[in-house]
């Protein structure tokens, strides 16, 4: 079963990116999409390519990221996969972001904000609002980047999201200390501490 070995080194894949060795990922995935490849699995070859761009992205090789991330954005258009489509502008934002490149990030989380909003996942949504609140902020717009943080802030407390909603509370706290507003800083950065010590 020629597929069920794709899966398999693509779970491998995923196991060995979760214990930081990328190396070992790469290598799986990359046995994953020549089988994906080699049987005709688009959708599986787009998985590839994504879990391969976030493994060089780990990796700081930000260059070949672009490349894997590309290939998933252009198969999951082909194949008509709006949230394959969605995850990979996101990863090609964060990528672009890392290279310093944050105009270009900013277009691709754009499109990963509109397709969540699209499909109603509103924790992918309040992701792309963190993503383009933490662009803004490199921009150097820190009230652009506050708005952004506070529609994140609105959404991880909504679905119940305790990380999301300590990581927009520490990313305000950011944005208002840029800005010069002490105090308005540590309460964020307060409200930020205070979930960390309690989810752990």
């Amino acid at each position: 079963d020629r597929a069920g070995e794709g899966r398999a080194y693509g779970n491998f894949g995923i196991a060995y990116f979760s214990l930081a060795d990328f190396r070992k990922a790469i290598e799986h995935h990359l046995k994953a999409l020549k089988i994906a490849i080699e049987i005709g699995d688009g959708a599986g070859e787009g998985c590839a390519y994504g879990y391969l761009g976030n493994a060089f992205n780990a990796m700081s090789d930000f260059r070949k990221a672009i490349v894997y991330h590309g290939k998933h954005l252009k198969i999951a258009t082909e194949i008509g996969d709006r949230a394959g489509e969605g995850r990979a502008n996101g990863n090609l934002g964060n990528a672009f972001n890392k290279m310093g490149d944050v105009r270009k990030a900013i277009e691709y989380y754009e499109k990963d904000l509109k397709i969540a909003m699209e499909f109603g996942e509103l924790a992918r949504e309040g992701c792309a609002y963190g993503n383009l609140g933490n662009a803004f902020i490199g921009m150097g717009d820190f009230r652009k980047a506050i708005e952004y943080h506070e529609k994140h802030l609105k959404i991880a407390l909504e679905i119940g999201d305790r990380d999301g909603e300590g990581r927009a509370n520490g990313s305000l706290g950011n944005a208002y200390d840029l800005l010069g507003d002490f105090r308005k800083a540590i309460e964020y950065h307060e409200k930020d501490l205070k979930i960390a010590i309690e989810i752990g």
